[in-house]
């Protein structure tokens, strides 16, 4: 049996991929429905909210401006084309590039906003923070650094459930995670 390799850094954590995982199943793996009885208490649930709503504030905020900069963007060309010289064609290409980008960014934070009230469905439903694949607790770290996670960072990382049913985040130092 090979030895755990160590993988680079994530942030402050260090994760450690066992080498055998692939050896030890091909098929991949089902969601597990978590434990009965299997939940965060209310203290962490309401702190995780407050979490959540704390990030979708600064996503619709976000939003705003981004579709202000869209706006912006769109009536400087609307009066461009009434003016006498007319924009010149390498200008028109990089404002399409702007509003293209500036609609992926549209897209992509709607999503995220999407996905923020989603997780406070959860927390509604006392769903929160059960890994989806493996039934168990998401490590508090995972929740507070990625609130729309439904995944374990055990699984995440190894694509696998840990056989222990805990969730590890393992840091350099200890003090890294306080």
């Amino acid at each position: 049996m090979s030895a755990p390799t160590v993988l680079k850094p994530v942030g402050a954590a260090v994760f450690v991929k066992d080498t055998n995982a692939a050896a030890r199943s091909n098929k991949p793996m089902l969601p597990v429905p978590p434990k009965k009885g299997l939940k965060y208490p209310e203290a962490d649930l309401k702190f995780f909210r407050s979490n959540i709503e704390r990030a979708r504030e600064e996503a619709l905020e976000e939003l705003r401006m981004l579709r202000e900069r869209l706006e912006d963007l769109t009536n400087s060309e609307n009066n461009e084309d009434s003016s006498i010289y007319s924009m010149h064609m390498a200008e028109q290409g990089s404002e399409a590039v702007e509003k293209e980008k500036t609609y992926a960014q549209i897209q992509r934070i709607q999503d995220y906003i999407r996905k923020l009230e989603e997780a406070i469905a959860r927390i509604d439903d006392k769903t929160y923070g059960i890994c989806r694949m493996c039934g168990i607790l998401i490590a508090k770290e995972r929740l507070i650094a990625v609130p729309i996670t439904t995944l374990s960072a055990s699984y995440k990382i190894r694509q696998r459930c840990p056989e222990d049913g805990i969730d590890r985040i393992v840091a350099k130092s200890p003090d890294a995670l306080k």
